[in-house]
């Protein structure tokens, strides 16, 4: 699970999460796009982030890191943030927009888009359940 999944499961945005915690929007936005490694963050914001999102630092210190938006097909980038959205606004329709993600990975892997490896790690991420 990245940080951005964590917000889509939390149901809240790096927006509600700055003004909830304190931590800036622009700290917060560059941890989500895996600009800052969330490792590299003080104790302070650490505790500030866990507090407000309702996880244990350790549970943030587990995220991965969020894929580099230059390895995936722009189709399964579309995929993922729709997928996130859906979660985040609580969609009855979250099953959908799972299909269509499992669907663009698979699209993705066949089309020798990524890699099976990335194919597995996603599908890992995002249809295995913790």
């Amino acid at each position: 699970m990245t940080f951005l999944d964590l917000l889509a499961e939390k149901k809240t945005t790096v927006y509600s999460l700055s003004l909830d915690s304190g931590v800036p929007k622009t700290t917060l936005a560059d941890i989500a796009s895996g600009k800052a490694d969330i490792l590299e963050c003080s104790g302070k914001t650490l505790r500030a982030i866990a507090k407000s999102l309702g996880v244990t630092i350790e549970d943030l210190l587990l995220l991965e890191r969020e894929e580099a938006k230059t390895l995936l097909p722009p189709f399964l980038m579309d995929s993922i943030s729709a997928y996130r959205k859906a979660l985040r606004k609580g969609s009855t329709l979250v099953d959908c927009y799972s299909d269509q993600l499992n669907s663009s990975i698979n699209v993705a892997e066949v089309e020798h888009l990524i890699s099976k490896e990335q194919a597995d790690r996603l599908r890992a991420r995002y249809f295995t359940k913790n």
